[in-house]
């Protein structure tokens, strides 16, 4: 048998050459960093997805269908002035009003979809009618604003609307979807199901609130 062909296993019970395990130690270096790199960037991911979900009062991002914006787009007819979007997820909204000539704008929490929102602005050609930010609801004013959506959740309504009538002007105009406000009486309200939006007029509604105080002031 030629050289050639002999192989170049070493003989039984002869441990492994140096060269050997230098081979397998790459190798697994080489696995251990594509695994751990594959966890940091699913790390990094998903981490503000599941981090706004550990806070005491949470938007989860569920995205808005085309009836939900049709809905919304329907309370602002007539509607002028600045907009908007509290928890705007990754930008519908704000770029559909936009396209109406709002100057629209969208806070959220996720970076991610905060960086999608602001392509699909630019892609859609309305990214200088439109921004985008990084925020905390709790920690930004809505005091300059005519025009307020809200993906609210049950849990946060009662004290998103004790702030909203602190900071908002009386000709604002709030709309609602998925859930409405339990304390306030809507002026107008369309489509079903999920897709049923609310508005409130917060003129009508600060009324309202004062009449009910004012009655309950007379009977005690």
């Amino acid at each position: 048998m030629s050289k050639a062909l002999q192989s170049k296993s070493p003989p039984p019970g002869e441990p492994p050459s140096s060269k050997d395990n230098s081979g397998r130690r790459s190798w697994g270096l080489l696995i251990t960093g594509g695994v751990g790199g594959t966890l940091v960037a699913l790390y990094a991911i998903a981490t503000p997805f599941v981090m706004p979900a550990l806070r005491k009062v949470c938007l989860p991002f569920i995205p808005a269908t085309s009836t939900q914006i049709e809905n919304v787009l329907k309370m602002l007819q007539n509607r002028s002035g600045s907009l908007v979007d509290i928890g705007s997820g990754d930008g519908r909204i704000v770029i559909a009003a936009a396209k109406r000539g709002f100057k629209a704008v969208g806070y959220e929490l996720n970076p991610w979809l905060v960086w999608y929102s602001r392509y699909h602005a630019w892609r859609d050609g309305v990214h200088q009618n439109t921004k985008f930010y990084i925020s905390d609801l709790w920690k930004v004013s809505f005091s300059h604003y005519t025009n307020v959506v809200v993906f609210g959740v049950p849990q946060m309504m009662p004290q998103l609307k004790k702030k909203l009538e602190e900071e908002l002007e009386c000709n604002a105009r709030i709309i609602a979807c998925r859930f409405p406000f339990p304390c306030w009486i809507p002026d107008h309200t369309t489509g079903e199901g999920i897709d049923t939006v609310w508005a409130y007029d917060l003129k009508a509604n600060r009324h309202e609130t004062k009449s009910l105080e004012m009655t309950a002031r007379t009977e005690f």
